[in-house]
């Protein structure tokens, strides 16, 4: 769970967070490896000689990306208990702390990623605006449940059903690359059982840190879930082109 924007849904306290409660279900959740599996996919479809991960958190998808593609990679979040995690987990990496509704980033980039970050910010129009003259494309993952099963206990203000997405990236100055839908069957039903009432899937898989079974079973998950289909289900990606990019004076 990556954090940009202070004002969230019920003021969730985003540093009580990460001070050692979610660094092993970024690691170690099915659901978080497989968004940076097609997050880093992506990326690796557009120019990527900079990227910033903008909500960065603990510095997962920029240790993977290092691994995988070649260029030079960025990261900032609002929280500093995060960043203090990432500089730990990916060392000799640039993090800085930014929020979003305050201010944008310092410098030009070929990709921003804004991965679960979105839904965390109530003016997400705002925000998608504001950094569309610093990037040549956004990167994004939300997700894409119904209207009325937005997970307001995390600080979301939203969900992205039907296409919702590429309608706002329309409007905010970007030509939508890619979209498309995932997660169907099972990662649905994972959704269905985390966000029930009395949480017990969220509280079982994703609260406090791994044990080896449950690192046994998240791999297994993790495994069953490349059964899901690429057309359809509640996580969202999406690849924008900002309209109004300004290049970098030479």
């Amino acid at each position: 769970m990556a954090m940009t924007a202070e004002k969230t849904q019920d003021r969730v306290d985003y540093e009580a967070f990460w001070q050692g409660y979610w660094n092993d279900t970024t690691i170690y959740g099915p659901a978080c490896r497989h968004r940076r599996r097609n997050v880093i996919k992506m990326l690796g479809s557009i120019p990527h000689h900079r990227v910033l991960d903008l909500g960065c958190g603990d510095g997962s998808l920029i240790a993977e990306c290092r691994q995988a593609l070649t260029g030079t990679f960025e990261g900032s979040d609002i929280s500093e208990s995060a960043l203090e995690i990432a500089r730990k987990n990916v060392p000799g990496v640039r993090f800085y702390q930014l929020d979003l509704m305050q201010g944008s980033p310092d410098t030009h980039y070929d990709a921003i990623v804004l991965s679960e970050v979105l839904e965390h910010i109530e003016d997400d129009e705002f925000v998608l605006r504001a950094i569309a003259p610093s990037t040549r494309h956004v990167v994004i993952s939300v997700p894409g449940g119904p209207a009325d099963k937005v997970d307001k206990r995390y600080g979301h203000f939203r969900n992205y059903p039907g296409r919702d997405l590429p309608d706002k990236l329309e409007r905010c100055g970007y030509e939508t690359v890619h979209f498309y839908r995932w997660g169907f069957p099972l990662y649905d039903l994972q959704q269905r059982a985390a966000y029930a009432e009395g949480d017990w899937g969220s509280k079982t898989m994703s609260a406090g840190q791994y044990s080896t079974t449950r690192k046994l079973v998240a791999k297994l998950v993790y495994l069953a879930y490349f059964l899901n289909v690429s057309f359809a289900g509640s996580q969202v990606f999406a690849i924008g082109k900002s309209r109004t990019f300004r290049e970098p004076e030479p």
